[in-house]
């Protein structure tokens, strides 16, 4: 008796957790991409309603009336769907910092480009909500992910992108200079951020800030 109603509890789940079914009618790109963030919207919404340790594949499945295989056919499984969410807040900021390394243009554009990306990024409300929960999950498992596709990607390309601008008289190496720029960029915005005395800035403040935290970077690499 028990074996039968965990079958039926799970034929029920399954059934509730689908949508059309999307195996057997391949999607375009272009529908596909639109699916994707609906599921990242959905899985977005659950983790601010249920933390990190309460949101479940099911769940998010749910919320996006998408079946459970594609969520895990697509992203993997929880992490692999959370640090979609994270590489989304990074993915401006990367892709600044990308074409500075193969475009033209001096230091100086560069830098403040990558920072007004980064910035709006990293102080979004959506990347703002992503570290809120992080801090609340004592598993360290958001963390981990935030950091390995937000800085851990970030920091490498800052890195060789002042490294191929050199000379940086005022720096032991392209890693010191890369943390010091961060350092002047970020401040404690992203922690005002978080614990809610800042409110969301505007573009004006970002490209001000940006700005200012070239032209002092300049001055201690002695550019």
């Amino acid at each position: 008796i028990s074996v039968i109603k965990f079958t039926l509890v799970y034929i029920r789940n399954w059934k509730y957790a689908s949508g059309p079914d999307e195996k057997e009618t391949p999607l375009k790109e272009s529908r596909r991409a639109d699916r994707r963030k609906q599921i990242e919207a959905a899985a977005h919404a659950v983790l601010l309603e249920r933390g990190y340790a309460g949101a479940s594949m099911l769940e998010v499945a749910k919320r996006a009336k998408a079946s459970n295989e594609t969520l895990y056919r697509w992203y993997g499984d929880k992490r692999g769907l959370f640090a979609e969410l994270v590489k989304g807040n990074a993915a401006s900021g990367i892709g600044q910092l990308d074409q500075a390394l193969t475009g033209s243009g001096s230091l100086d554009q560069k830098l403040t480009g990558f920072a007004v990306a980064l910035l709006t990024g990293i102080l979004s409300d959506s990347a703002i909500e992503l570290n809120r929960a992080a801090a609340a999950d004592a598993s360290g498992d958001l963390g981990r992910t935030i950091a390995e596709f937000g800085r851990n990607a970030v920091m490498p390309r800052l890195a060789q992108l002042l490294e191929s601008a050199k000379p940086l008289d005022g720096f032991d190496n392209a890693e010191a200079a890369a943390e010091t720029f961060i350092t002047l960029l970020v401040g404690d915005l992203q922690a005002r951020r978080i614990i809610g005395t800042l409110p969301a800035p505007d573009a004006d403040f970002l490209r001000d800030r940006a700005k200012h935290a070239v032209a002092q970077f300049l001055k201690l690499a002695q550019v």
